[in-house]
């Protein structure tokens, strides 16, 4: 939901000074990241919304006492403003969107300087950035230059309410990363401390939740604390072989731990992160520091050092990385299966799963097309149709609209008398998240794993957004393709209409003596057609300019004759058909009277553009060279006076005729040209 409600004119939350304005402050403070240096996650974010809400400025606005910081910012220069600029501060005291569809207007904004003066804002979209606590610490903001009446439609104020959080996880990570840093400065503190004798066990035992060891290199026997023996799931024991937890480090990790001749020679790395697989608790990340002891020889007689879990922190910054990934990997993409295939990749990484990806559900017939998968290596693919009770009965949760989380499907009522042709195909874990659409049960998506893996609430929201985006995504390409039969289609038609008007008018001019008349009006009118085949290449939302040149240099047989130059400019359909027709004519004109009527005569185009905003103007040469001397008609017929007129009948238009050709300027203004359809 989102305000758009005008009140009379409330003052900003920073008139006065309150505990909620505290709170802010001091969670600021708390994230530390205020006139730190750009990181390119945030960027990203404000890419997306900008791209997504198509707005020219997106900015993460954090907001102090006194200003309102930008910690990532698209299409705006200023890395802050005064607080009395911000728009941002009206959005502080309330946890949904604020949409101002035109900034000019509404009594809150109306005197603000960035309205009244340059850069002349005129929409604004904000969505709040909530911290755990419920305290709003800023916004992920888009800005238009252009009032826009119907504000933001509902996947736009989805996407930046989802961004937004977004950022809120950034920022957590961010803090518990430096957090982590500052943790393991700590453990190094400490380690010194075991390195000089002084109560080593005990005093890593007091860092919390920090396992400690120290190893014999000798006999490669391993002192352990019980927080060691708990992070690596074994029985508590004062003592260990190493080839025990060494057994436990995955195939693809073990070069990075440590060996025997390794540690023996005193070039283990010290500071590693791996990977190991415990019993009962799956796949774990361990960050282990370790530092040598040495006899008075300079021989390694002891490892010491301390391991930590931070499985939590990856599979955090894995989701992450994952959900921002996803929009690129399926912008790409045509076609439901490689679709499938790419979320799939990404959501069974993020989650360590060995199986991960989509179905078709057809939810009559309680049946599932799997599409392809991602599957670990060794794990079979299940692509193809199932029957959702060949498995269990977890089927009628799903038609609920639940989340199915089965721990152990040896165990699980819903799957026990099924157990055995699960575990064939690999699945003693499974998770199942139905996707509804107008209240059908239409996508599944499921992750399963072989091993044990403890699922977090984190977790089961990320695969509900997976599922979420693909429906969208898969909504999106059957929408592309509707749209592409419904152009070919008009295609057809329109071109049977043009060649019905052309027999027309050639049954209907035949008695006319003056054949060039007869001649002109045909090629004008396939001019219209041609224009109008560029226009559904962009299903009729208008056309690029350099686009429009080349098939009218095609249409004609010009190739390698016309130079063209310019920035990607896209007009709206009216103003492409009537560039269309002005090229047409000066292109027939220069090949018969012009450049192009010589051998080695040539043509060039080019266009740009002028000034900012709505002032913005659109300038279009035409130079010919190499042709006959020219002169200006004495009678100005159609062609002449279409020329004229200019690019929609604006006029602007400055023509040369002299020795070395014609040459041809005109202006307009760019929104005009753009808008016209």
């Amino acid at each position: 939901m989102s305000v758009t409600s005008k009140e009379s004119f409330v003052p900003t939350p920073f008139d006065t000074f309150d505990a909620e304005a505290m709170r802010r402050l001091e969670a600021l403070e708390a994230y530390d990241v205020l006139d730190t240096a750009p990181e390119p996650e945030f960027d990203d974010i404000v890419f997306i919304a900008s791209t997504v809400c198509r707005t020219p400025v997106s900015l993460v606005s954090l907001v102090e006492q006194d200003r309102q910081w930008f910690k990532a910012r698209i299409g705006f220069e200023p890395c802050q403003t005064p607080i009395e600029q911000s728009v941002c501060a009206h959005a502080l005291d309330q946890t949904e969107l604020l949409i101002i569809p035109d900034l000019t207007t509404d009594p809150r904004t109306s005197r603000n300087t960035l309205v009244t003066e340059a850069p002349f804002i005129r929409f604004y979209a904000g969505a709040p950035l909530i911290v755990p606590d419920g305290t709003v610490i800023g916004t992920l903001c888009v800005i238009d230059t252009a009032p826009r009446p119907d504000g933001l439609d509902e996947n736009q104020q989805a996407v930046l309410q989802a961004l937004a959080r977004q950022v809120v996880a950034l920022l957590e990570t961010r803090r518990v990363s430096h957090r982590k840093d500052e943790l393991f400065k700590r453990q190094k503190r400490l380690a010194a401390s075991i390195r000089m004798g002084a109560n080593k066990n005990v005093a890593a035992q007091e860092a919390g939740r920090v396992g400690t060891f120290e190893m014999d290199v000798a006999t490669n026997q391993m002192r352990v604390s019980a927080e060691f023996c708990r992070i690596f799931d074994v029985s508590p024991a004062s003592s260990y072989p190493a080839s025990v937890f060494e057994a436990m480090i995955l195939p693809e990790d073990r070069a990075s731990s440590s060996d025997e001749d390794a540690r023996q020679e005193g070039r283990a790395a010290t500071d590693v992160e791996y990977r190991i697989q415990t019993t009962g608790h799956g796949m774990r990340w361990i960050a282990r520091h370790a530092m040598y002891e040495r006899d008075e020889d300079g021989n390694v007689v002891k490892m010491l050092g301390m391991v930590q879990d931070i499985t939590p922190l990856k599979r955090d910054a894995a989701r992450i990385r994952a959900l921002l990934d996803l929009g690129d990997r399926l912008r790409d993409l045509d076609d439901i299966e490689s679709m499938a295939l790419a979320a799939s990749d990404l959501m069974a990484k993020a989650l360590d799963a060995t199986r991960a990806g989509f179905g078709i559900v057809d939810e009559a017939a309680e049946t599932v097309i799997m599409q392809p998968e991602w599957c670990a290596p060794g794990i079979g693919s299940l692509a193809g149709l199932h029957r959702f009770r060949d498995y269990g009965s977890f089927i009628d949760e799903l038609k609920a609209g639940e989340t199915v989380v089965i721990t152990d499907v040896t165990k699980d009522p819903r799957t026990r008398d099924h157990a055995q042709a699960l575990l064939d195909i690999g699945i003693r874990i499974l998770v199942n998240l139905p996707i509804f659409d107008h209240g059908r049960f239409g996508l599944v998506v499921f992750v399963h794993h072989d091993k044990p893996h403890e699922w977090t609430d984190q977790e089961l929201a990320f695969v509900r957004s997976f599922g979420d985006r693909m429906h969208i995504a898969i909504a999106r390409l059957q929408a592309e393709m509707d749209q592409d039969v419904l152009n070919h289609e008009l295609s057809h038609r329109l071109k049977n209409t043009f060649a019905m008007v052309q027999a027309i008018a050639s049954q209907t001019l035949r008695p006319i003596v003056e054949r060039q008349h007869v001649l002109n009006f045909e090629q004008r009118l396939q001019a219209l057609s041609s224009a109008h085949d560029t226009l559904l290449e962009r299903n009729g939302d208008g056309a690029e300019i350099s686009a429009i040149l080349e098939r009218t240099i095609s249409t004609l047989g010009l190739d390698g004759r016309v130079d063209i130059a310019g920035p990607v400019i896209s007009f709206g359909p009216r103003s492409a058909m009537s560039l269309s027709l002005l090229l047409h004519e000066l292109m027939t004109n220069a090949l018969k009277y012009g450049s192009l009527s010589a051998e080695n005569g040539r043509v060039s185009v080019m266009w740009w553009t002028e000034g900012e905003g709505e002032q913005t103007s659109f300038h279009l040469t035409w130079e010919e060279r190499g042709g006959p001397a020219t002169q200006e008609p004495a009678r100005k017929g159609f062609g002449s006076r279409l020329i004229t007129r200019g690019l929609m009948g604006t006029g602007g238009v400055v023509s040369r005729y002299d020795t070395e050709g014609l040459s041809v300027k005109m202006t307009a203004a760019l929104s005009q040209l753009q808008r016209a359809s």
